[in-house]
């Protein structure tokens, strides 16, 4: 079944702040970007989830990860709140949260926040 999830990754390359897109380590979220909140989170290499990336089923769910805040600085750097459409995820049990398959999960909307309080404007993705 279709459902929808949301994640923090960058516009162009859909990149996370621990992985690359190809499951390499960047580590950002520890060094570039460690005003964040959850800069301290580790997420160690697993092979078996290269492929795979780490998404909430709910905006509520998303600002436990990070908070509003964290996201409005992190939109100046080109990081934004994507809602992924996907058929084929899983809950990763070593850490207890979703993941969707990368190569099968579509971007609908690029999320921008305006405000600590509010979401400015979905800008839609035409369906690939």
């Amino acid at each position: 079944m279709k459902k929808k999830f949301y994640r923090v990754c960058h516009k162009d390359t859909l990149q996370g702040l621990w992985y690359d897109y190809q499951g390499q380590f960047t580590g950002l979220i520890h060094n570039d970007f460690n005003f964040c909140a959850n800069k301290d989170l580790e997420m160690d290499f697993d092979p078996e989830i290269v492929g795979w990336l780490s998404a909430t089923e709910s905006l509520e769910q998303l600002w436990q990860w990070f908070t509003k805040e964290d996201i409005q600085r992190l939109q100046d750097h080109g990081w934004f709140v994507h809602e992924f459409e996907a058929i084929d995820y899983k809950l990763y049990e070593r850490f207890q949260h979703i993941v969707i398959n990368q190569d099968t999960s579509v971007v609908n909307k690029l999320i921008t926040l305006n405000d600590m309080n509010s979401v400015a404007f979905m800008l839609e993705f035409p369906s690939l």
